[in-house]
């Protein structure tokens, strides 16, 4: 049976799938009866969105599952992969959005004809969507806060209907206040205003998708776990190896998404058994539950102090 976690990220998952479609469609037909340009970026962003929940809800139920044997490290890894590939298409995304404007401008001074904008779908679009963003951010949100904070997946999610509402809110702004340039020094370059726009969006918030692929490249690649997160688990460790008379060598933390994987060191300088192994895993795994989250921890019993590495350095 699936925990009410589970359960909350999947119900806000699915209210986020259906409302990207709706926008998806309208965002794509405004793009069709106005003539915008903005407006398909703005579709195309919300597709992008239905997609990707569809992909969350099915990563969302295998996180955490216990390890088999063709996935010995268990499902977590897919949280991570999810949001790269997703950051990597809204990027491929506000690409083509600016090869698209581009080509309009280019058209315009080169002496090429632009279509004029139609305004009124631009209005009901932009007013409809904003509010579907609002109450979808706040609706991921309070999913986030309700099932611990920890869900890579629903963070995402809510920063991006942020993003798409703040992107039909400058959109539908700058498209409705285009006509009043008409008889100002500007009038001339009214009919590329759309693409202007669009290239300016783009350069506005291209750094959120990027700064995510960013964050989980250095978890695919092995980077350790945040400073704060290195200590948490080191001072956990070291507690409860004094409190069994083990020696503490060191520690090894890494993230994927919201689960953690921490190899513990220990020489336990006296005779044990396997028994005292798991026993002392299982006090760290509860403890660090409490502490980071969820972490799979690995216990090395060894009489090496190997590479001895402080948490300044075994930060990321």
């Amino acid at each position: 049976m699936a925990s009410p976690e589970l359960l909350i990220e999947q119900r806000a998952l699915t209210i986020g799938k259906w409302s990207n479609l709706f926008m998806a469609f309208a965002g794509i037909l405004a793009s069709w009866l106005s003539r915008s340009d903005a407006m398909l970026v703005d579709g195309l962003y919300s597709a992008v969105n239905f997609v990707s929940a569809i992909a969350a809800a099915r990563i969302g139920a295998r996180v955490g599952l216990p390890a088999t044997r063709s996935r010995p490290w268990g499902h977590d890894f897919d949280e991570v992969l999810y949001v790269t590939f997703r950051s990597l298409i809204l990027i491929g995304i506000l690409v083509f959005a600016g090869f698209v404007s581009g080509t309009k401008i280019w058209t315009f001074f080169t002496g090429g004809d632009v279509p004029e904008l139609v305004f009124g779908p631009i209005v009901i679009y932009s007013v409809v969507i904003v509010a579907i963003c609002l109450a979808l951010a706040f609706n991921y949100h309070r999913a986030y806060r309700k099932t611990g904070q920890r869900s890579a997946v629903l963070k995402t999610e809510s920063r991006a209907a942020i993003i798409d509402g703040a992107l039909s809110v400058g959109t539908g702004a700058a498209l409705l206040s285009l006509p009043f340039l008409q008889d100002t020094p500007l009038g001339p370059y009214v009919p590329i205003g759309d693409a202007v726009i669009v290239v300016l969006l783009i350069l506005v918030i291209i750094w959120q998708p990027l700064s995510s692929f960013r964050s989980t490249l250095a978890d695919l690649s092995g980077t350790s776990a945040p400073r704060k997160t290195y200590s948490k688990v080191s001072r956990v460790a070291r507690d409860l190896a004094k409190e069994h008379g083990y020696k503490l060598h060191r520690v090894a933390v890494l993230q994927a998404g919201r689960m953690h994987y921490a190899a513990i060191y220990i020489d336990p300088l006296k005779p044990i058994e396997a028994h005292d192994v798991d026993l002392f895993k299982d006090k760290v795994s509860g403890r660090l539950e409490d502490v980071v989250g969820p972490t799979r921890v690995e216990v090395m019993v060894t009489a090496r102090n190997g590479l001895k590495t402080s948490p300044t350095a075994a930060s990321a």
